[in-house]
């Protein structure tokens, strides 16, 4: 049996932050994961990478605690997944939500406090400041009154990181937050998922641009119903863990191999 722990201090000492043993989740009789099993640990920086319909949206809600799975457990902290919501920060990928609800910019950033408050409560002015100082550090503070339905793609992207960001959470989880953005919201997003991390917070990221992985995550999870290889990014990022997810690999190992070169390169 794992052992659970009450105290923040320990939840941090913990080297573990996401545990799945045995995962697998069915939609109308079909697996869309099948018996997965990955640890992910603390303070990383992790791309959920694979083909569509791979089960990457599908793994992220159920590491949130979003939806359930058939069978199978998820700890968190060594904790069921559903025991520290408030320490989960889900940002769910754009299109999935109703960008025509009447609300400005800051409104929908402050709603990142409300995991904290009481039912009665009302944001008060940390969680004010905490809303202007993620609109700023995201850059759209000069835009806060701004409709949220005017919001260009990757203001959108950067607007449900934001809100995240006021949450303070322990555990960042992403559904392609950089999918379609332009350059300047693309650059501010990884600026900022490396900032996470340099702050020991755990950042798992679907992320559809393979090519790039290299250069910003610390390790990957390759999927296709099946988890192909999790661990760290060179390890992971090989022919043979291509073909299995994709059925090809020529091209994108050569690419992903010159900006690994590339990367190492710089940080020399």
């Amino acid at each position: 049996m794992l052992r659970t722990y009450s105290s923040k201090e320990h939840i941090e000492q913990l080297s573990v932050a996401v545990k799945i043993e045995n995962l697998t989740v069915e939609y109308n009789g079909r697996p869309t994961l099948f018996n997965i099993n990955l640890d992910i640990p603390s303070g990383v920086l992790m791309a959920v990478l694979g083909p569509n319909n791979s089960g990457k949206t599908t793994l992220l809600k159920i590491i949130a605690g979003i939806n359930k799975p058939s069978a199978g457990n998820v700890y968190i902290y060594s904790r069921p997944a559903n025991a520290l919501k408030n320490d989960i920060a889900y940002v769910p990928a754009r299109n999935s939500v109703n960008w025509d609800f009447p609300i400005n910019l800051y409104d929908l950033v402050l709603m990142g406090s409300y995991n904290r408050l009481k039912k009665v409560e009302s944001p008060g002015n940390k969680d004010k400041v905490s809303a202007r100082e993620a609109l700023e550090r995201m850059g759209l503070d000069t835009i806060s009154k701004k409709s949220i339905c005017d919001l260009s793609r990757g203001e959108k992207h950067r607007a449900l990181i934001a809100r995240s960001l006021v949450q303070d959470a322990r555990i960042y989880i992403m559904d392609e937050p950089m999918i379609a953005a332009d350059e300047e919201s693309i650059n501010i997003i990884i600026d900022v998922l490396q900032e996470l991390r340099h702050k020991k917070k755990t950042v798992i990221v679907s992320h559809y641009d393979f090519v790039t992985i290299p250069r910003y995550f610390d390790m990957v999870s390759l999927l296709n119903v099946r988890l192909i290889a999790g661990g760290k990014t060179e390890d992971v990022l090989t022919e043979e863990n291509f073909e299995k997810a994709y059925g090809m690999y020529a091209g994108m190992i050569k690419n992903i191999r010159l900006y690994m070169e590339e990367s190492n390169v710089r940080n020399k």
